[in-house]
């Protein structure tokens, strides 16, 4: 297979296809022609190559003719396949990768509220919103803490400085460590702890393995050699006790005789049960290791030599995902390979490299280690490995015993706070983290032990870490610079406390409304979990609203002869003081006109943002859109303006009465259905970015989603009553049609335009359907939602009715008089065509007379919420089925990120 080279559309990344190295991120390859073959091609990874001075190779010697571009078109030389490799893996300054600052210095300080960030280039971001992070090109991006939004690439570290322009002293990180401090609670200074014993590679000359275990058919022969198999295959091992959990550490060991053999990195079982390991598990599991028949079984990665070709050969574990480098590449025709085959020990190394990847080495010379192999994937933090090597034959031998080479652990950098709290008493020493405090406590004579404080004051409510030894909480002086730990002058950072007068309840500020008289309203005096106490009063009396003594003025506007304005004045207090703000409610005086039983008064204003609806139950039995969640295919009756006439049909209609806030983003008004994962089926209404309204069904899959277009345009000034009804037709992808899909529904729309005086003629038409194929036999699980696909595609605009009810199986289709009076007069349409009536259950084709106040025959069929005009609709309450609206356990609509003041009053032209 060729392998084709392929830069992604947003230009920051380049992928080889058809090869098992991984994606590669810009600015980091260059292609070559290779010095001793002019027909093979050399990929030299840049970064690696920069930063350890060993030349990195991706590739090596690849024939050029294997390399094909984006479109699969060859190349006419090496050359020209290295050029083209080169320029597509180092494409920078393409969009949405944020403002360039190449050679630019740029000062950063906090406000004097320390709730901003200031750049000196002008920008400037809230406190807990941006992090500097190494974006591997040993340059710093400034980016969003949440949702990644990059803002700021490549700026040099000796480019950035702080607010009275002096440069940030340190390397890489150190500058990455100071921002990141400044960006969240405060300029920090730190005080690093140089350990002595603490080194930067691993411990050469290593420590023998001791006590390991031997799996299967492993044997210690007879002789100077440590391992060997008595039998051939997959069922021996030689398991060290001793682990590596660092980059740079290793095992060293030497091998010899021609034969099969393998050696790689085995998870200890702690490793394994906490999930570090990478592919597959049953590989990873390192109780598999020499218990299991296969090279696989206990490697989280291995390299194998065989006696064809004298070397390396393959790769086994539970990630093979590869770098093939030069040690694989040359072996033949080198002493080594010759010591190998004559009988003589050849070295082999087996650890983490200096950037966390998985590497086989061999000792080439006596001084220079080869790699052979390395993982395209480095190791998770937390891993911890053992050796494992398994012989293939009874010929390979482990010659001498295993040495380990470790890290000694490097002591935490350490960042000095204490807290003035309360006014006038100092808390210190304090730290961000358990592993500071432990550290310094350890020092100081005492354990490693530290408890945790969290301050009342402290505005971030930190959990900050107190080390048992030498610390103080009842200081009444703060700590000074003069200061020392272990030899090292300490630079003490204040975490930012509260005064005493910062700390009295915060000033109720709420803004005025207007409502007419006989409105429900709902204000929220207090938040969510406030602790300080609270009166309210409310004059002059006879508003008709009541304090309810926890968090919220509720009831209904009386009636008032002329607008009247009503105070509502709230006091909060607590230890530390008190405050008193208020606000006023106007009941005006409105003459109610109105011929409909349906009032019209009250709309649900949604605003994006997660903000929907949810029904509170999803069960099957209750949810007619899910058709009893049956997966059949329905034909449709004979009789085309009657329902289905078979078993399994399920028809039902809905109603809608909403206006959009258009603003070019697809929008769901309502959905029935799993969700925006891909294979999630959906029955939906929407208004698209282009402002078209759409009714679907199906899937976002190619081929696999039905779509009417209801109409090409809507305007954000009208309201909209859309008419659907499903006559029970389930028809499978082939079959779904146009003209078939035409003839399975009735979809009606009203405007307030002509003032809702005219039913439109049926929309579901053949040319209408836009989209087809989308099989309808598949089963309908997941909520039912009004303002949003769930948690996305949420909409922006009112909804002031919502109807949902089943119809019966072989019977006539609604005529145009009631599918008016189902739009525009729901409560009146319940009195007209259901109260006596009979209607079917949710689960089946049986009718029963029509019983609001029952589960089947009730309000379990049929549905209408009124959005703040229903009996008992409230922020508190929900929007309750008007059927039943004591109801609250199956067919309430519950307010998802929204507030009271959501509920809102309208005009609806025509209905009002």
């Amino acid at each position: 297979m060729a392998i084709r080279i392929v830069r992604n559309e947003q230009g920051n990344c380049i992928n080889f296809y058809g090869s098992s190295n991984p994606t590669y991120w810009n600015a980091c390859l260059s292609g070559e022609v290779d010095s001793t073959d002019s027909n093979t091609v050399n990929v030299i990874n840049d970064i690696i190559t920069s930063q350890t001075g060993t030349t990195q190779y991706e590739f090596y010697r690849v024939p050029y003719t294997e390399f094909v571009d984006a479109d699969g078109n060859g190349f006419a030389d090496a050359q020209a396949t290295a050029d083209y490799i080169t320029e597509k893996a180092n494409v920078v300054g393409l969009g949405g990768g944020g403002t360039d600052l190449t050679d630019e210095t740029v000062c950063f300080k906090l406000d004097d509220t320390s709730t901003s960030v200031m750049l000196d280039n002008g920008y400037s971001y809230g406190v807990n919103t941006i992090k500097a992070v190494n974006n591997g090109d040993g340059l710093i991006q400034i980016q969003s803490e949440l949702g990644d939004i990059v803002h700021f690439t490549k700026l040099d570290h000796t480019n950035v400085c702080d607010g009275n322009g002096n440069a940030i002293s340190g390397g890489l990180n150190d500058v990455i460590n100071y921002l990141n401090e400044l960006f969240t609670v405060g300029a920090f200074e730190s005080v690093v702890i140089a350990d002595p014993y603490s080194t930067m590679v691993a411990d050469v000359s290593g420590v023998d393995i001791v006590s390991p275990t031997y799996v299967g058919n492993s044997i210690d022969p007879v002789g100077a050699d440590v391992f060997g198999a008595s039998a051939s295959g997959n069922l021996n091992g030689y398991l060290s006790t001793e682990t590596i959990d660092q980059a740079g550490e290793y095992f060293t060991f030497d091998i010899r005789v021609e034969g099969t053999i393998g050696f790689g990195l085995v998870h200890s079982q702690d490793s394994f049960d906490n999930g570090y390991y990478s592919g597959n598990a049953t590989y990873a599991n390192p109780a598999n290791f020499g218990t299991y028949n296969s090279q696989h079984a206990g490697f989280q990665f291995s390299h194998w030599f065989h006696p064809t070709p004298n070397g390396s050969w393959t790769n086994y574990g539970a990630n093979t995902s590869y770098s093939q480098r030069a040690g694989w590449n040359n072996f033949n025709g080198t002493s080594e390979q010759a010591d190998w085959l004559a009988g003589n020990p050849i070295k082999v190394r087996v650890g983490l490299d200096a950037n966390g990847f998985i590497s086989i080495e061999t000792l080439r010379n006596g001084t220079d280690w080869v790699v052979h192999a390395r993982t395209s994937y480095p190791s998770v933090q937390g891993v911890e490995y053992r050796l494992g090597i398994k012989m293939g034959d009874t010929n390979v031998r482990l010659h001498t015993l295993p040495k380990v080479h470790l890290l000694e652990p490097a002591a935490p950098t350490m960042q000095f706070r204490y807290i003035e709290s309360p006014d006038g008493v100092y808390n210190y020493p304090l730290f961000a983290t358990e592993e500071e405090a432990n550290y310094y406590d350890l020092q100081e004579g005492g354990t490693g032990t530290s408890h945790t404080h969290t301050y009342a004051d402290d505005p971030t409510n930190t959990t900050w870490y107190m080390p048992d030894t030498n610390s103080t909480m009842t200081a009444t002086v703060p700590p000074t610079n003069a200061q020392t730990f272990e030899g090292n002058a300490i630079n003490w950072t204040e975490i930012t406390s509260l005064t005493n007068s910062d700390l009295t309840p915060p000033l109720f500020s709420q803004s005025d409304i207007t409502q007419e008289e006989g409105t429900n309203v709902n204000i929220q005096i207090n938040p969510a979990g406030s602790n300080w106490s609270t009166s309210v009063s409310i004059s002059p009396s006879g508003s008709g609203l009541v304090w309810d003594g926890y968090s919220m003025v509720q009831g209904t506007l009386t009636d008032v002869g002329a607008d009247t304005t009503y105070t509502i004045t709230v006091t909060r207090g607590n230890s530390y003081g008190s405050t008193t703000g208020s606000m006023n409610v106007t009941a005006t005086d409105v003459a109610p006109v109105s011929t409909m039983v349906t009032p019209w008064t009250k709309a649900l204003d949604f605003s994006g943002s997660n903000e929907h609806l949810k029904q509170v139950s999803n069960s099957t039995t209750i949810t007619a859109l899910r058709m009893y969640g049956s997966s059949v295919t329905v034909p449709p009756n004979s009789d085309l303006t009657k329902t289905a006439s078979d078993s399994n049909s399920k028809p039902w209609a809905t109603t809608i009465v909403f206006k959009a806030d258009l603003n070019s983003s697809t929008q769901h008004i309502w959905n029935q259905g799993e969700g925006a994962t891909s294979g999630d089926d959906n029955i939906y209404l929407k208004v698209d970015a282009q402002g078209q309204l759409q009714f679907n069904w199906g899937r976002v899959n190619a081929g696999s989603l039905n779509q009417c277009r209801v109409a090409a345009g809507i305007q954000s000034n009208t309201w909209y009553g859309v008419y659907i009804a499903h006559k029970g037709t389930r028809l499978s992808g082939s079959d779904a049609t146009a003209s078939n899909l035409a003839d399975a529904f009735d979809i009606r729309l009203m405007s307030s335009g002509d003032s809702f005086a005219t039913l439109g003629s049926n929309l579901s038409t053949s040319a209408n359907w836009t989209s087809t194929g989308g099989r309808m036999d598949r089963s309908f699980t997941g909520d039912f939602t009004i303002g949003g696909r769930g948690a996305n595609r949420n909409f922006h605009g009112k909804v002031a009715s919502m109807v949902i009810t089943t119809l019966r199986a072989n019977f006539a289709m609604p005529n145009d008089a009631e599918i008016e009076l189902m739009i525009t007069d729901p409560k009146k349409w319940e009195d007209d065509y259901r109260v006596g009536q009979f209607v079917r259950w949710v689960s089946s084709t049986s009718i029963t007379t029509y019983t609001p106040n029952n589960y089947t025959y009730g309000y379990g069929n049929t549905q209408i919420w009124l959005m703040g005009d229903g009996t008992s609709d409230s922020y508190a309450n929900g929007i309750r089925n008007e059927v039943y609206p004591a109801d609250q356990n199956y067919t309430k609509m519950q307010l998802n990120s929204m507030v009271s003041n959501d509920i809102e009053n309208v005009n609806i032209n025509g209905l009002t």
